[in-house]
């Protein structure tokens, strides 16, 4: 039997006359896209052509909040509340929601970007306000989090179904956090097709410290501004249809 496994990319970061040239082949390799919500990268006209270009291939659409940091591309940490998180949090679900309603299509999920990703990973407090802010708006949208972090008690308490995310083109360290650059950096696409074989068939990741690892991944993430995005791309779908392994959005999981 075929493995089931969800592939989803951070989408639309251009900002302005500066655009990310991929995106388009990116979304042809995809079936889940995580549009940036203009606090660390996309901006009205950016957010409206990407959801446009991606509702007429019928990818799920979710919005990718972040931290209000334009200049370090939400990849620089933040001393924010909880409050603040669901603040932040509710105004990009709000803002990416309306285009996705313009397109006649609708989101289907919530993910925290760079820092806010990776604080979320870590601190309760910032992932249950993330969540909050998800199930206020909606609570049928599903939340990403890195291997599934606190989804029993989110779950129970907001409704919200979160996702176990997993990242073949990032570092692990051998506590299952991730490793966050500043800047991404091409990876081999082999190695990183290797990896999300792995993860979708094994559960398993090499951490920096070539430890193995377990990851609870039902949706894989790859970075549509590494040097190298559709090359990697292409090198990872070419790896699942050797292994089996069938591409297919969350919403076409359950």
């Amino acid at each position: 039997m075929s493995t089931l496994i969800d592939l989803n990319c951070d989408i639309g970061e251009g900002f302005g006359r500066w655009q990310m040239p991929a995106d388009t082949e990116l979304m042809d390799l995809v079936s889940t896209v995580n549009v940036a919500a203009g606090f660390h990268a996309g901006d009205p006209a950016t957010i409206r052509a990407t959801i446009d270009r991606a509702a007429s291939r019928g990818l799920d659409i979710g919005v990718h909040v972040a931290l209000p940091d334009l200049v370090g591309f939400g990849r620089r940490r933040m001393d924010l509340s909880a409050q603040e998180a669901y603040d932040i949090s509710l105004y990009q679900i709000g803002a990416v929601a309306g285009f996705a309603h313009a397109a006649g299509t609708r989101l289907t999920h919530v993910k925290p970007h760079g820092a806010l990703y990776v604080m979320a990973s870590a601190d309760e407090q910032i992932a249950e306000a993330i969540a909050r802010a998800t199930a206020a708006y909606d609570n049928s949208l599903r939340l990403f989090l890195l291997d599934g972090r606190f989804a029993d008690r989110i779950s129970a308490e907001y409704g919200v179904q979160v996702e176990p995310e997993g990242f073949p083109d990032m570092a692990y360290a051998p506590d299952g956090q991730l490793i966050l650059e500043r800047a991404k950096q091409s990876r081999p696409p082999q190695q990183v097709a290797h990896r999300a074989v792995r993860m979708a068939t094994e559960g398993l990741v090499e951490a920096s410290d070539r430890s193995q690892i377990p990851v609870h991944a039902r949706t894989l993430c790859l970075h549509s501004d590494a040097p190298n995005a559709v090359e990697t791309a292409r090198a990872v779908r070419d790896a699942f249809a050797a292994h089996d392994i069938t591409v297919r959005a969350l919403s076409n999981l359950n």
